[in-house]
Parts: C-alpha cells; structure tokens; sequence
C-alpha cells in the first residue's frame, strides 16, 4: 500500500530534555495498598479472593475499569504457576478506555485503613490444562484519581500480594465457563463483515493513519537525540529504543495491510463487551489478534490528534496494534491510561504499556 507522507519535526541535539519535564517514577510507595490473596470458601475451581486496603495516609479513588477490582471485564488479575513453573495461559482482553467518558461509577473511594474485597474466578480466564498444585498471585499497577474526580492524575499505585497455594482440578476448571469464546475464526483478514458505510470508511482511514504515525513515531524513537522518547519511555538505551522503534513498524505494517495479516479488525462489539456510554473506546483478544473497536471510538474519537494527549482514531489503533501478540511479540498490557499516569512509568514498564506508544505517536504529531 502506498504510504502517505506527513511532515513531522523530530528532536535535535539542540532540544534539551529540560524542554520535556520528566515526572517523578512513583513517588507513592508500594505500602499505600496491601492485597491479599486468600481461597474462598467452599468455592469453586481456582477461585480466590483478593482483599485491598488503603495502608497509607490519604483517601485513595481507585479506578476499577481493567484492573484488579473490574467485577465485569475479562482482564488478567492472578498469575497461576504449577509446580513444573509454568504459567497457566491468560485468555482475556486488554481494554482501552476513554478517559473523557470515565464517571465515579468507575472508581472506588477507598479510605484510610478501609478494605474492599472482590472474588476471582481465575478459571474463567485462565487455562489449566493439568491437575496439580499452583502458586496464585497477583502484582500490578492501580491507576488513581482525586477523590470525587474521574481525572487519572498519577502516579499509578503498585501492588504486590502474597502468595497462596491452591490445588486445581483440571476438569473442574474445565467445566467452568469461559469468560470468552475459545474459538476463533478461521480465515484471517483485517476489517471484518459487518461494518455500514461511516464505520467502515472510518476504520479505513484509521488504518491508514494508523501507519503513518507509527511510521513518524518510529522514526522519531530511532533518533538517539530525541528528547521527546526519554520522556515518555524514562530512558535513553539503545536497546529500548530498538524495541519501541521495531514494536511501531510492526505495527505500521499491520496497519498498512487491508485483506492479509494475523490481526481481525472489528467495527462492532464481537464479544459484547462495550457499553453504550463506555468507557471503553476498544478492546483487543490478544492471543487471537482481533481487534474490537467500540461504539465511542466511532461516535466521540477525532480521525487524528487535536491536542496533546487526547485521544483520537489514529493513536488508539496503534494502541490496540501493540496488543496482539502475531503483530510483535511481546505483546503491550495496560498498566496504566493517560499521560499522567503513563509519564510516570519505569523504562521496563512504560516498553510494554500500550498507551505509551499512542501517546509518544500523538506527541510525535503534535510536536507536544
């Protein structure tokens, strides 16, 4: 496919880092949050509950959406290892969210020394292909917001729990329902059936734009003398920039193609998961390659940036692109949303958090 060409202004070595302010990693500890895991009661297969307090000294807001305490989405919470030390595989959806459209409903106001505790049905999104003994536990990144506000402000709080053993039955397991259909499609092509006319020449354009600012990103995290990747990735190595540079052409190539390639482009809720007010804008099946674009991306998404750190079309297909696992491996998570948040990330985290790469894209389009 023929790519369009767009101006975009890289750093020089006359653009200081000082013209990009790097946030403080973390200035809240990890003791802000204490999860633990306990087995719950006469429950099911691989079936935990997981308590979180507030151990630290101010009101925390919590967001629930794609973390440790979304009751609804099939994101990853635990990790499961046996005893030979493999890791029974994730099968659920990394989900991106609008952060315009989050409201209180999203979060928990979770006070000093209060607890909240939520019940994990590992089994629903996890495979466990043999009987035996594994060691759950989970450690992440919770997003946070001022109590009464939906604005991500960062940093994120880090978490570690404990770890417990619980023996699981394999045909147990089995027998419990899959959050997500185990069976993909067939046949492999980018923009699925289904689409009317505005989506389908909406999620045409976005593909299209897709590979052009992750073009214009790659060739801006190739220049040893860009400012503006320390800032967003907290590190000037050459080897982190090989791989933001690679993981961005990767996902331009796939962006580029319309009728091949590992990953299905849907324009409509193929697993009904989205809502009609959000917050998600999309989500991706990673181990599957699809990605699902949801009704916001359509209805409240600009074809390409407007402003710094808003979102658009263009960024969040890159975004997406960065999750499926045949695109590049391996594929990005959600550890965190938005600039606030993001810009805080250590350099391990921040190489595999998906929304560094459409902000970085953004920033690269908008010379932010």
């Amino acid at each position: 496919m023929k790519h369009i060409g767009i101006a975009l202004a890289v750093a020089s070595l006359a653009e200081s880092i000082g013209a990009h302010v790097l946030k403080p990693m973390y200035s809240r500890l990890a003791s802000d949050l204490e999860v633990t895991l306990a087995p719950v009661e006469a429950g099911g297969a691989a079936e935990l509950i997981a308590t979180v307090k507030n151990v630290g000294s101010v009101d925390l807001n919590l967001l629930k959406v794609g973390t440790i305490l979304d009751e609804v989405l099939p994101v990853q919470k635990v990790t499961a290892v046996n005893e030979a030390g493999i890791e029974a595989p994730f099968r659920g959806i990394h989900a991106s969210i609008k952060y315009d459209a989050l409201k209180l409903e999203n979060f928990h106001l979770l006070k000093v020394l209060e607890s909240v505790s939520t019940v994990i049905s590992a089994a629903t999104v996890h495979d466990f292909t043999e009987s035996g003994t594994h060691t759950f536990s989970t450690t992440g990144l919770l997003p946070v917001a001022p109590a009464g506000s939906t604005q991500l402000s960062g940093p994120a709080l880090i978490y570690q729990s404990n770890n417990i053993s619980l023996y699981v039955d394999s045909k147990a397991a089995a027998a419990v329902p899959l959050a997500l259909s185990s069976n993909p499609l067939e046949e492999r092509t980018n923009v699925q059936d289904g689409c009317n006319a505005t989506q389908l020449a909406a999620s045409t354009a976005a593909l299209a734009n897709c590979e052009t600012l992750a073009l214009a990103a790659a060739a801006d995290a190739a220049d040893s003398s860009s400012a503006r990747f320390v800032e967003y990735f907290k590190t000037n190595s050459s080897t982190t920039r090989q791989t933001v540079t690679d993981r961005l052409k990767a996902a331009a190539k796939e962006c580029s193609t319309t009728d091949s390639g590992p990953s299905r482009y849907f324009c409509y809720d193929y697993y009904n998961l989205c809502e009609t007010e959000g917050p998600l804008n999309a989500y991706t099946k990673f181990d599957f390659d699809f990605v699902i674009m949801c009704p916001l991306f359509y209805d409240t998404l600009p074809p390409l940036p407007q402003a710094c750190h808003h979102q658009d079309q263009a960024t969040t297909t890159i975004h997406e692109m960065t999750h499926c696992e045949d695109v590049f491996s391996p594929h990005t998570n959600d550890f965190v949303y938005g600039y606030n948040e993001s810009s805080a990330l250590p350099p391990e985290k921040a190489l595999l958090n998906a929304d560094n790469y459409s902000l970085y894209a953004n920033a690269v389009y908008m010379k932010c």
